[in-house]
């Protein structure tokens, strides 16, 4: 299943005591930003950012959490708990963030199919395609300007992947989605977890007899029925091993549809690929694949996502396992070693790593680092804490980059008391990083609020720049 996002997990609360903390607002909302001239930027930074709580949707939620973003940073999506099931959700953060009016910005349930499905969660949504989206919930107006969600939905004990196309309509005719059936004989558990820059490519994992298998959607090729056909993807490596893995699952998909990332099994364990379509029209669809290394003395790999440079490069975040245990990491291509190599990123433990990468972007010109990973890793107090890691895609020891909970960043740096964020979240899981125009970062995940419910947040201006100054690195 994807990224491990759906584990809901029960933990306790408080970390650091934030000077000058804040008293929470009446409804339980911590304010995503001070008013205009009441709040001074943080010292040491060019950029404030600002920790904002997503809230619940209205009715019986309990518990929500942001899966991802897309990629240009306009729209969040995830999962909520509606009692007994799960609902998926959108977000336009520039028009939530607008229109937030007590520090907690509107989180609506726009991705709902119909009663009797069971449950519902979204990965991953493609870019918007006009500059200046009229979205506006408040006046019913609910174009998403191009931005189309995919996911997972269950009908019984049938599961679906699903690309949602417009909004939620209980007096609608006709479905607000696309599903995506299983292959059948294997468990029915069919999952979208990516979808390419416009929308039309959509990758994710199914079932066989034989296990878990990739799959590559082209939503402008369907059958009689009007149903995108989903082609399985057999991965083989082509340049180093000839090896072909046994189970396959794609995670990720380039901005164009066609450089596939993820992970299939072997005898040892997973192994993590990379593979690019060279034609999607034969069958079966032609391929060229690689198996990505691990680290040295691991035994498995799993890529979760990728991102592209304007020059053509691509890095690669996921995990590795290695004598200290699974470690996140960044794969690229080593034009001198004319090979991928990969690069182990660490841990917020020291002494045993439990961390992986479920976001990456590309930071051109960062003094910080152009790369920028984010995830979560076991850590000396909890299972899990959101880190944020940002280096260069080098070989070079000077350059390995720091690795850091997002928490401790938040409060180093000011941007969490000038958030009014307080000292009891608990930011377990970050799971996408997109970049803003001006090249600082929104981050999105979830963790344990105040109150002790599960709650999806947003990190909004992470700096472009160099944060070394204020960061120790212990």
């Amino acid at each position: 299943m994807k990224r491990g996002n759906l584990i809901i997990a029960t933990m306790a609360s408080a970390f650091l005591l934030l000077a000058g903390g804040s008293v929470l607002a009446a409804k339980g909302g911590i304010k995503g930003k001070p008013p205009p001239g009441d709040e001074p930027d943080p010292p040491g930074m060019d950029y404030p950012f600002y920790f904002w709580k997503l809230g619940h949707m209205d009715g019986p939620h309990d518990s929500s959490q942001a899966l991802g973003i897309s990629r240009d940073g306009k729209v969040a999506v995830g999962t909520t708990a509606v009692v007994d099931f799960t609902r998926a959700w959108r977000m336009d953060i520039d028009w939530a963030l607008s229109t937030e009016d007590d520090g907690q910005p509107p989180l609506y349930n726009e991705l709902q199919v119909q009663e009797g499905v069971g449950g519902e969660a979204a990965y991953a949504a493609s870019d918007m395609t006009v500059d200046t989206c009229t979205y506006d919930k408040v006046a019913e107006n609910l174009d998403w300007c191009g931005s189309l969600p995919v996911g997972t939905l269950t009908t019984g004990t049938v599961s679906y992947g699903a690309e949602w196309l417009w909004a939620y309509d209980a007096e609608a005719t006709e479905p607000n989605y696309l599903a995506i059936p299983d292959f059948g004989g294997g468990i029915s558990d069919m999952v979208a977890n990516d979808v390419s820059v416009d929308g039309t490519i959509i990758v994710g994992t199914g079932n066989v007899k034989t296990g878990m298998v990739a799959w590559r959607a082209d939503t402008l090729v369907m059958d009689e029925e009007g149903v995108p056909i989903p082609v399985q993807l057999t991965i083989t490596d082509m340049f180093y091993t000839e090896q072909t893995l046994q189970t396959s699952s794609a995670q990720a998909v380039s901005a164009d549809g066609t450089t596939i990332v993820g992970y299939g099994g072997t005898n040892r364990g997973n192994k993590a690929f990379i593979t690019t379509v060279l034609d999607a029209t034969t069958d079966p669809i032609t391929l060229e694949s690689y198996v990505l290394p691990t680290l040295d003395g691991g035994q498995w790999s799993e890529a979760y996502a990728m991102t592209e440079t304007l020059d053509g490069r691509i890095f690669i975040a996921g995990r590795s396992d290695s004598p200290k245990g699974p470690q996140a990491c960044i794969w690229f291509y080593d034009d001198t070693a004319a090979a991928w190599v990969v690069k182990g990123l660490g841990g917020l433990s020291k002494k045993k790593y439990d961390s992986r990468a479920t976001g990456i972007a590309h930071r051109p010109g960062a003094a910080d680092g152009e790369l920028m990973v984010v995830g979560y890793s076991k850590s000396i107090l909890y299972p899990s804490e959101a880190f944020v890691w940002s280096g260069n895609p080098t070989l070079e020891e000077e350059d390995i980059g720091y690795l850091y909970d997002l928490e401790y960043i938040l409060i180093k740096t000011g941007a969490g008391e000038a958030s009014l964020m307080g000292s009891s979240w608990i930011l377990n899981q970050a799971t996408g990083v997109a970049l803003n125009d001006d090249l600082t970062a929104r981050i999105v995940g979830w963790g344990v609020n105040p109150e002790g419910g599960i709650e999806a947040w947003l990190a909004d201006g992470y700096p472009f720049g160099e944060l070394e100054p204020l960061l120790t690195h212990e």
